[in-house]
């Protein structure tokens, strides 16, 4: 006869597994929906499922300020920023020069427009530059994910693509800098500042260098288009972003970084599994639904008004650069149009490097952070679907709805 009491006691109190579980059921579902069912992204149904649950609070927004948490993104940002990385042709720039012209055009445009949005609500100086700045990229991870969900083939998407990768460099380091600068505003000197990102910047380069080689070498023992191996190009790239983030190196700008020497020193690129397999797609889906999660209603109400005068300064000044400059560079006027919308998206970056300057700089206006944030959620729904329509009407996606005769 067995004993009751020999029984283990059973207790209903679900711990956090569950809920993560349930979470990546509930963004996978909604993401497949909004797919099969709307023509749209993926990750528009990850980003809302986050933002759903955060609405009705519970467990999983806590979830979403742990470490746990943030090393889930960094992992996600680091495989989603190699892949772009190496799709990216640095040699493009140099046979097309105006492409130079647009990048450095619509991200200080971005920037500048940004900032005076800001401070006409009487959040400008050194903080509200910091935020521009941070906001002025489009996101590579949205970009690649467009490319990758719709087979996106064609002059606006190659741009867009070139374009979210170079914005995102300068973004890293504009901000890294403001940040090293308003540090020594309050009690280091300016040389200080100065030797630390010089220090985060040399050590990113070394580390990509490193992660290149590695990458290479292990290509030529390897099939990267066998799961397996495809595991372990993930682990290098998990492994070398450990380092850079013990010893305080920038861990977004050294998986970009290596990308993009990886495909300059061979021009043929690499056929690989999308986000290198399994692993990277479930990091994927994590990445948007956290970033989600992460976002506070009341925060975003408070910072409404703010968030869409800097979006709406921003998607200006996305549009003004390239319909400037980009028949120049060989696009049509429509192609330029479509160009300028597509650039609109903003996530992954930008939401990092605020978390960062909160993180680094304590005394950081908190209805500034409100501002960002909340032009980082419309950006990352809407600018998302005005992404996806525009590269439909400029024709780059085969078999679209939307697609213009030629």
């Amino acid at each position: 006869m067995i004993h009751i009491a020999a029984l283990p006691t059973i207790t209903l109190h679900a711990d956090g597994v569950l809920w993560v579980g349930l979470a990546l059921v509930l963004a996978t579902l909604m993401g497949e929906s909004v797919l099969r069912f709307l023509r749209w992204p993926r990750l528009v149904g990850y980003l809302g499922t986050g933002l759903l649950i955060a609405a009705g609070g519970g467990a999983l927004p806590a979830f979403a300020l742990q470490p746990g948490a943030r090393a889930v993104i960094d992992a996600a940002m680091a495989v989603l920023l190699f892949e772009i990385g190496h799709r990216v042709n640095l040699r493009w720039l140099r046979a097309n020069p105006w492409l130079v012209f647009i990048s450095v055009g619509e991200w200080s445009l971005a920037l500048v427009l940004g900032w005076a949005a800001l401070a006409a609500f009487g959040l400008g100086g050194p903080h509200g530059l910091a935020v521009a700045a941070a906001l002025a990229c489009t996101s590579p991870a949205v970009a690649l994910r467009l490319a990758g969900e719709f087979n996106a083939r064609g002059q606006v998407t190659e741009r867009m693509l070139l374009l979210a990768t170079l914005g995102s460099i300068l973004s890293i380091l504009a901000v890294g800098l403001l940040d090293g600068w308003m540090g020594a505003q309050i009690g280091r000197h300016w040389w200080y500042a100065l030797l630390q990102q010089s220090y985060a910047l040399g050590g990113a380069v070394l580390a990509a260098a490193v992660l290149a080689w590695a990458v290479n070498w292990v290509e030529r023992h390897f099939d990267f288009a066998d799961e397996g191996a495809a595991l372990l190009l993930v682990g290098l790239i998990l492994l070398v972003l450990s380092v850079t983030r013990m010893l305080h190196w920038s861990s977004m700008l050294t998986p970009l970084l290596a990308g993009l020497l990886l495909r300059a020193r061979n021009q043929r690129p690499r056929v690989w599994p999308r986000h290198f397999g399994t692993a990277g797609g479930v990091l994927i889906v994590l990445l948007f639904m956290i970033v989600g999660l992460c976002m506070k209603w009341d925060a975003l109400r408070d910072g409404a008004l703010v968030g869409l005068a800097l979006t709406a300064a921003r998607a200006l000044a996305k549009l003004g650069a390239p319909l400037l400059l980009g028949p120049a560079s060989g696009l049509s006027r429509r192609q330029s149009l479509a160009l300028g919308l597509a650039l609109n998206p903003a996530a992954a970056v930008g939401f990092v490097l605020l978390l960062d300057m909160q993180h680094l700089l304590g005394d950081f206006p908190p209805r500034l952070l409100d501002a960002g944030f909340a032009a980082i959620a419309v950006l990352s729904i809407a600018g998302t679907l005005l992404a996806r329509w525009a590269l439909g009407r400029s024709g780059d996606i085969a078999h679209d709805g939307t697609e213009l005769r030629r």
